[in-house]
């Protein structure tokens, strides 16, 4: 296999006789399936001999490879000025994938935790997945406010929840909640009632105090919904005009929030049998809302959707619509890569004077469109997968034709 990308014998034989020489061929297919390029695969090669030679160097076998050793490794390379990882440590992850795949490397178990904060931590993270049913990034933001909370009240000293006071919540509460903006606020309010709910469950702490974390006043209607102009959408979506693959997913990207109003992990998550091309209707899997729905995709989106699909996404197995554009063609880890792609969107085409740009200012810009054409809030609730029609009501303030009919004078102008 490795014949195919190298051209002289003398390097065959020497990559062939080295310590990696039996796993060659294995890396070099698994390289290739992935779609990495040709001279991404023969440095990738190069990369992972030296490291395998560097371990039959200093003694070391497969079995002994850990994260600790491959930090050890990789710390003794020089780094370009950039500081970017250093050539000869590129492919080490694709090697190590095939020596797990391999059952060769050693049992990872999971890290113990040090100190008393940890391992309350970690039994307060096994309530939120085993008990309550959690989500897994709901978890992560619980957890680390979590933390923050134990480091507020205690410090490095022992945890000792009996000595909690209610001043101790409300300080913390009111501390954490004071950057923050939008929903964000309720956070640290909602992470502490479930921090204190948790230590009643487990009857260190008697009930009671949850109620000192209160959840700060946030004025629903006090400002408009960021939305674009019907001309921002154009120009963002002109960006992306060409034919290249990046170009051609960013503009289908783009297209589903702006026409569907879409959230940024629906994009992230939909899948090929999501969309149904004969009856022109895209699924969106139940997640936040825990309820599907379906809706129109229309000429603009669908033929969008399927130039990206024809002549931007790479052939792979994965049934995920939206990928990355360079091999491995993975899809994306987090859907905060489509707020990006957003944000950048709306960089380039100039558009400013939001406090926050993202995949939701399209969303808040669909909404308002659909109410300004007239559609009832029931209707433009069923399009975003509102539950409730009070979540939606924040959209009626933008019929600003419908708000100037009802408005009253102005009572000054009687005086």
């Amino acid at each position: 296999m490795i014949e195919t990308y190298f051209a002289r014998t003398s390097t065959i034989d020497r990559l062939r006789s080295g310590p990696l020489g039996p796993d060659l061929d294995a890396l070099a297919s698994a390289l290739r399936r992935q779609g990495y390029a040709r001279d991404s695969i023969r440095r990738y090669l190069r990369g992972c001999d030296q490291f395998a030679r560097w371990l039959y160097q200093h003694g070391h076998t497969v079995t002994e490879v850990t994260p600790t050793l491959v930090q050890r490794y990789v710390s003794g390379l020089t780094r370009s000025p950039a500081g970017t990882l250093p050539p000869a440590a590129e492919g080490l992850s694709h090697l190590l994938t095939l020596w797990q795949q391999q059952h060769r490397l050693p049992d990872r178990r999971d890290a113990v935790p040090q100190t008393e904060a940890d391992q309350w931590l970690l039994r307060y993270a096994q309530y939120l997945e085993q008990v309550c049913g959690t989500a897994a990034s709901t978890r992560q933001h619980y957890v680390r406010m979590a933390r923050r909370f134990l480091a507020a009240c205690f410090g490095t000293s022992r945890v000792d929840w009996h000595a909690l006071q209610a001043h101790h919540v409300a300080d913390f509460v009111r501390h954490e909640a004071a950057p923050k903006h939008g929903g964000g606020r309720k956070l640290p309010s909602t992470t502490v009632r479930s921090v204190l709910r948790f230590l009643v469950f487990s009857g260190d702490l008697a009930p009671g105090l949850e109620a000192a974390a209160l959840t700060p006043r946030q004025w629903t209607h006090d400002t408009l919904p960021p939305r674009l102009t019907g001309e921002d959408v154009e120009r963002v979506l002109a960006l992306y005009a060409d034919e290249t693959p990046v170009a051609l997913r960013n503009r289908a990207i783009l297209m589903m929030l702006a026409r569907l109003g879409i959230r940024a992990h629906e994009v992230a998550a939909l899948c090929l049998e999501d969309i149904n091309w004969h009856e022109a209707h895209v699924v969106i899997r139940a997640r936040k809302s825990r309820h599907e729905r379906v809706l129109p995709l229309s000429h603009d989106v669908g033929t969008t959707v399927a130039a990206y699909l024809c002549r931007g996404r790479a052939t792979t197995t994965s049934r995920v619509v939206f990928l990355h554009c360079r091999a491995p063609f993975r899809p994306f880890a987090d859907p905060a890569a489509i707020s990006r792609i957003a944000a950048r969107a709306l960089g380039r085409a100039g558009v400013t004077g939001y406090a926050r740009l993202g995949a939701h200012v399209f969303r808040h810009t669909a909404a308002s469109t659909m109410i300004n054409q007239g559609a009832s809030f029931k209707e433009v609730a069923d399009v975003l997968g509102h539950q409730s029609l009070q979540t939606t009501g924040i959209y009626a303030k933008l019929d600003l034709p419908a708000l100037a009919a009802v408005a009253l004078p102005w009572i000054g102008a009687a005086q």
